[in-house]
């Protein structure tokens, strides 16, 4: 094709058609610019398919890591709701001034539980060392930009928290309190595998001295409303927020 285009030039050139030449090298630069701009468009449009195959797997593992985030988190929350139970019991124990029961060693085991949510950032981390704008819809990134640092700073801080307060309640009440911290059925435990098949067990040193303690009282008073604050309204928010992105997710991959 090259060869042929030389020849009609040469042909112009030779016979002094000066004229016909620069209308046929205007024609041939208009030919190139065109083959060009084809050219630019094919490889642009590529581009854009190749980015758009990137952000659509990227959604797919946006939406499978999320339901498994909701899916753990729901399993875990009927355990956690064991522990609230456990602390409310406690209390109308103490505050009725009850007697002592064999079955409170478990509700005394349970208000030990710490508390530790699964958010798995694996994609958001995989995503942000990409680039963020694979996500094209800029609302939709937005949400997943406010999740993850979210969970990153705010709920971790939260978590933190709560497992500092169990903590100090271990070295500062529990250790004069009780005869031993987390002692329980293990044996059930390592044969199952079962988190549920875990009882924790603490029995009190002496329970009617401790229902007239005021220190143990104010902590478990004060627990019940941690419980709340730093378990519950973020176990909420977390499954709210990710719900919300799975929808937001599926209405971007219909389009």
């Amino acid at each position: 094709m090259i060869k042929f285009f030389r020849k009609i030039r040469f042909n112009l050139m030779s016979e002094n058609k000066t004229g016909k030449y620069l209308k046929y090298a205007i024609g041939e630069i208009i030919l190139v610019v065109i083959g060009i701009l084809i050219a630019l468009s094919i490889n642009n449009w590529n581009e854009k398919e190749k980015l758009k195959r990137e952000e659509i797997r990227y959604l797919n593992n946006f939406k499978q890591s999320l339901i498994s985030d909701i899916e753990f988190n729901t399993v875990r929350s009927d355990r956690y709701s064991l522990t609230k139970n456990s602390i409310s019991i406690l209390l109308n124990h103490i505050e009725q001034d009850l007697p002592y029961q064999d079955s409170l060693k478990y509700h005394f085991g349970r208000i030990t539980q710490t508390w530790r949510p699964k958010i798995n950032s694996d994609v958001f981390d995989a995503l942000k060392s990409n680039d963020l704008n694979v996500i094209s819809n800029d609302s939709l990134r937005n949400k997943l930009i406010a999740y993850y640092s979210w969970s990153s700073t705010l709920l971790k801080d939260d978590i933190d928290r709560y497992v500092q307060l169990i903590e100090d309640a271990s070295s500062n009440i529990f250790n004069t309190r009780f005869n031993a911290l987390w002692q329980g059925n293990y044996k059930k435990w390592e044969m199952t595998g079962n988190i549920e098949d875990l009882e924790l067990e603490m029995i009190p040193n002496d329970y009617d001295e401790l229902k007239q303690d005021k220190a143990f009282l104010y902590f478990l008073r004060s627990l019940k409303n941690h419980f709340y604050w730093k378990i519950e309204v973020s176990q909420k928010s977390i499954n709210k927020q990710a719900s919300d992105i799975i929808k937001n997710i599926d209405v971007e991959l219909k389009h």
